[in-house]
């Protein structure tokens, strides 16, 4: 596995794939994302608590499982990654790639999310805008030059079998999700409310999150389902990067969905815990699907330099 993170980035070719955007300016951005997403903890509901967010107790759970998740999965993938490129080693784009979009996603989510023209709700998150702008000007330096570092021999020969299965189930879940955002959409709409009352607790959270999901994740799955079933070679870092969106924020609901239950948050529902988990199992099976010859070659790598 080392070894596979490890490949020179320049292979004896008679001239080295050149990126769109400087090898030392994407290793510099990982790691101050890196930092940033640290720092943001460190300042939040679970370090110093000086950040202050304009939302309610249940955003501030959820924001709790998202700093959890930054700690634990993205911050280390962009530290490691980071490194990596700046050791010019080519395994980094395999992680890089993983975390563009749920670094702008974080970013407008939390930024634009607060419930700014509710009196109930203070705060200061205001003060700290610039460390929200670094996970979008950094997601979107590390999409286009995370992208760039691919060419199509990077990809894998694909085996059909099993994988039409593994779209069909995929696409319901997705479907499932989908279903379960507009059916809370019509509630809001016919009502004027939810049922635990987290409507009107946080209403612009409510929509920042339906409209990215709805306009954004939820497209993108099924784009990606797509593509693993009609181009995959030539879509193959796009997969990375759609892949690694889902691993990354689905591992987040996941951490948010569990600071919620162990602080008896009625706000999180059996239903969406079941299929934010299954997405996210789903999710890390496709990247593995994704990168397990690259894996496999590491080891058979590593075990003949033995």
């Amino acid at each position: 596995m080392s070894s596979f993170f490890n490949i020179p980035c320049e292979t004896g070719s008679k001239q080295a794939h050149e990126c769109l955007i400087p090898w030392y300016i994407i290793g510099i951005t990982a790691i101050i994302c890196a930092a940033t997403l640290v720092l943001i903890a460190f300042l939040g509901p679970i370090g110093q608590g000086i950040i202050q967010y304009r939302t309610s107790q249940s955003g501030i759970w959820q924001i709790t499982g998202q700093d959890l998740a930054n700690l634990v999965l993205i911050a280390p993938i962009l530290l490691i990654g980071g490194i990596l490129c700046l050791a010019r080693r080519a395994g980094s784009k395999y992680l890089l790639v993983l975390t563009p979009i749920t670094l702008m996603y974080t970013g407008l989510s939390i930024g634009i999310g607060q419930e700014w023209s509710n009196p109930a709700y203070s705060g200061n998150v205001e003060d700290y805008w610039w460390l929200f702008g670094i996970l979008l000007v950094g997601g979107l330096i590390l999409l286009l030059g995370s992208l760039s570092m691919f060419t199509e021999a990077d990809a894998p020969y694909f085996k059909p079998k099993g994988l039409r299965i593994y779209v069909v189930l995929m696409t319901v879940f997705f479907l499932l999700f989908a279903a379960m955002w507009i059916s809370q959409i019509q509630q809001v709409i016919s009502t004027g409310d939810l049922p635990d009352g987290s409507y009107k607790a946080a209403p612009t959270a409510f929509w920042v999150i339906r409209y990215l999901d709805l306009g954004v994740s939820i497209p993108l799955g099924f784009l990606a389902l797509f593509l693993m079933l009609s181009k995959p070679k030539k879509a193959y870092s796009i997969l990375l990067l759609f892949f690694g969106f889902f691993i990354t924020i689905g591992t987040a609901v996941d951490m948010m969905a569990m600071v919620q239950v162990l602080n008896g948050d009625m706000e999180a529902t059996k239903e969406g815990l079941f299929i934010f988990l299954i997405l996210t199992s789903f999710s890390y099976g496709g990247l593995f699907y994704l990168i397990k010859d690259k894996i496999r070659r590491g080891v058979r790598s590593a075990d003949n330099h033995n």
